[in-house]
């Protein structure tokens, strides 16, 4: 009576299709997350520009005028005055300079940010040079921008005063997606 006995465990075979499967489910989650993690990153602009633009416009309710924080009244936007001086590269954090016109505008992030951000305002007779402003009222444009994914490119979100909608677009100021809310 001759039986074969057989060792519990699996074979090869059965071994390389669950890796094979283990392989196919990483492929296609590691860049759902990847993806995932750069839309929540940029829900801080979104937040952020929200509320320049509510102070903003609370500003010009008091004030007449709107509050240029980054740069001198009529000068172009791309001047600088960027807050904070670094941009953060990778997703990583750096610290907020509170002070100047930013605590004038009483717009503060809650902690550390991802994004670099600026706000420009000018009086009637000027503009920033951006398509759309006609120079008749005074105006605003705040902009937020930052590296993710430290790939070198940045993304660019930038809100307007005579619009209500957010831009998006990349270092160069072209839509990646124009009309995005």
């Amino acid at each position: 009576m001759s039986r074969l006995h057989r060792r519990g465990g699996y074979t090869l075979l059965e071994l390389m299709i669950v890796v094979a499967i283990i392989g196919v489910l990483a492929a296609i989650a590691v860049p759902s997350y990847i993806s995932y993690l750069q839309r929540s990153r940029t829900a801080e602009a979104v937040t952020f520009l929200g509320e320049i633009r509510q102070r903003q416009e609370s500003y010009r309710a008091e004030f007449g005028q709107y509050c240029s924080v980054s740069a001198p009244s009529g000068s172009a936007i791309d001047s600088g005055g960027w807050n904070p001086t670094t941009l953060p590269l990778n997703g990583a954090k750096a610290a907020w300079t509170p002070g100047g016109n930013w605590s004038q505008l009483g717009a503060n992030p809650d902690g550390m940010v991802r994004f670099q951000y600026r706000t420009t305002a000018g009086p009637p007779g000027t503009t920033p040079g951006i398509a759309g402003f006609t120079g008749t009222d005074f105006w605003f444009v705040a902009q937020g921008q930052a590296d993710l994914d430290g790939d070198g490119t940045r993304v660019v979100f930038e809100i307007y005063s005579p619009s209500t909608q957010m831009f998006v677009s990349d270092q160069s100021y072209n839509a990646l997606h124009q009309g995005w809310e």
